[in-house]
């Protein structure tokens, strides 16, 4: 990875200073731009309060705290940081005509060969890249809320996106503690596109009147939202058989005739290629012989460990 040892923040909204925080406690500067010194202000009483509840939680210490908050420089040049940042990560409102606005402006400040990476969650990359002079530095990196503790950052690069800028925003990722995962550019990329859906069928469910918001929410935290933090969708099938999902699937679409409850294509392909997951040693994924009680062990102390979590917030 190259060496990166100053980063340009633009933005210290509600993503942007959880960037900050995130950056400047794994020991790397930050410049943190916005437009006026009352925005700056509140970005950084944000940080330090942030700071001080890890702390009050004894997730790190005051001094930690201290060092980190320091190593956070509040400008309103943005400019002039620019010029100084060994990369730069953009935060400011979901507007694209306003990002295309600082892409523009970054790109004529930036140093040569230096990462601009946009925090959008649905906007298409391409669109962002096409108003710089070098698109091939310009890349998505999609964190989610609150920054500074949720892990994914979904890094989707430009069709001119190069090579070597793709893998020095997933390789400082991974040096600043985050998971990131490379996506292609399309509206809401995967994560939204996922999350999205989800909320819409639970707003369904409130408005047919089949059960109050509390009663979704609850059902979501203790069944399939319980699993998600170990296995994810994909995973999840596998376990359960891809001829169970379809199943499932055309009973649900021939009664609610909802297209989203259709049965996948791709659930079809790996039937009738006889992959219907674990019990068949292969579905989305492949598995060695004798796979099926080794994953067996595996999800269930995984899942007895949130059990734990669980119980414990719940005070069971």
């Amino acid at each position: 990875m190259r060496s990166i040892r100053m980063v340009l923040v633009v933005g210290a909204g509600i993503m942007g200073h959880g960037f900050a925080q995130v950056l400047a406690m794994k020991g790397v500067d930050v410049l943190l731009a916005d437009q006026t010194d009352e925005i700056l202000s509140r970005g950084r009483t944000w940080i330090a309060d942030s700071l001080a509840y890890m702390v009050e939680l004894g997730e790190i210490g005051r001094d930690q705290a201290d060092a980190s908050l320091a190593r956070i420089t509040f400008t309103t040049d943005m400019e002039k940081a620019a010029r100084a940042a060994d990369l730069v990560l953009e935060a400011v409102y979901e507007d694209l005509e306003l990002k295309k606005a600082v892409f523009s402006r970054l790109d004529k400040n930036a140093r040569p060969g230096v990462p601009l990476a946009t925090n959008t969650s649905s906007f298409d990359i391409n669109e962002v890249a096409a108003v710089t002079a070098h698109p091939e530095r310009v890349i998505g990196a999609h964190w989610f809320h609150p920054p500074q503790i949720t892990p994914a950052v979904e890094v989707i690069p430009a069709d001119a996106t190069d090579h070597e800028t793709v893998e020095c925003t997933m390789e400082f990722m991974k040096h600043i503690g985050k998971v990131p995962t490379l996506c292609k550019s399309s509206p809401g990329f995967v994560a939204n596109r996922i999350q999205f859906a989800m909320a819409a069928e639970a707003f369904r469910i409130v408005e047919e009147g089949l059960a109050t918001p509390e009663e979704v929410d609850r059902i979501v935290k203790s069944s399939f939202g319980f699993r998600l933090g170990a296995y994810g969708p994909c995973e999840i099938c596998d376990q359960a058989g891809a001829d169970v999902y379809y199943s499932v699937y055309q009973y649900l679409y021939d009664k609610l005739h909802r297209e989203h409850f259709a049965p996948s294509p791709i659930l079809r392909k790996l039937i009738d290629k006889g992959r219907l997951g674990l019990k068949t040693g292969g579905g989305f994924y492949d598995y060695r012989e004798g796979a099926a009680e080794m994953v067996k062990r595996e999800r269930d102390r995984k899942l007895y460990n949130r059990l734990r979590l669980f119980r414990d917030e719940k005070g069971m």
